[in-house]
């Protein structure tokens, strides 16, 4: 196994077990939509591993279906992500630019392009992150447009999420799951921008956005473990319950 599929997998691991610790709380009401991000994020981790994709996108007619499901779980993982961690970190500037108008053009002129440039790109078999179909331009541009939503999110929530974390009267485990989260985005931001320097980045390009998946997974979960921790707290912050609900 190869140190890429080995972050794969951990990503895929560390996600999934998460969102079965959300299942029960989602049966019963409770904050499902953090349960449906996390199912999502599964999905499109899962589709990035090859076997797993040429599988998938086999059953849908071996014609690359599966990457576009890849992109648009990824944009609703970070939609929910972005809008309830904005609510979460009292960041109403970071909320405007996700859920306000600007962030609603985003998402849906991402979404929309998306489609455009699958459509516009020759691809008649199946193949695992479109590697064989790289020297076209709307490949290209496909891939680069994948990481742009994400990276516009985490951007928006890099501040807020550090500034929790840097905040000494917040809990522990707050401030603990607010930094990794917070060092997850910056690897978000990270990712999308490498396509735009003159570096050679390989294999961080593999390697980076499945760390920071593991990175915003792992704080998410910290930050829910704090309810357990304050329980006997009559009030919880908002924090806490816009991610433990």
């Amino acid at each position: 196994m190869s140190i890429a599929t080995a972050f794969q997998v951990g990503a895929l691991a560390v996600s999934g077990l998460f969102a079965l610790t959300r299942l029960p709380s989602a049966v019963k009401g409770r904050n499902p939509l953090l349960f449906w991000a996390l199912l999502m994020l599964c999905i499109a981790i899962a589709l990035g591993i090859s076997p797993v994709y040429l599988a998938v996108d086999n059953a849908l007619g071996g014609v690359n279906i599966a990457n576009v499901i890849i992109r648009f779980a990824m944009y609703g993982f970070f939609l929910i992500l972005g809008v309830k961690a904005a609510v979460a970190f009292r960041a109403p500037g970071a909320g405007r630019l996700i859920a306000g108008p600007a962030g609603v053009a985003v998402v849906i002129a991402v979404g929309i392009a998306t489609v455009v440039l699958f459509i516009l790109a020759d691809l008649p078999v199946s193949s695992p992150g479109l590697r064989n179909y790289g020297g076209q331009l709307p490949v290209m541009l496909y891939g680069i447009l994948g990481r742009v939503y994400p990276g516009y999110v985490a951007a928006c929530l890099v501040g807020p999420a550090l500034h929790i974390a840097a905040h000494r009267r917040r809990p522990s485990l707050m401030r603990a799951g607010a930094g990794l989260l917070g060092v997850g985005l910056i690897g978000v931001v990270l990712y999308a921008i490498q396509d735009v320097t003159p570096l050679d980045v390989n294999p961080w390009d593999h390697l980076v956005p499945y760390s920071s998946i593991i990175l915003t997974t792992v704080g998410l979960a910290l930050l829910g473990s704090q309810r357990i921790a304050s329980k006997k707290r009559i009030k919880q912050t908002p924090l806490m319950q816009t991610y433990v609900k």
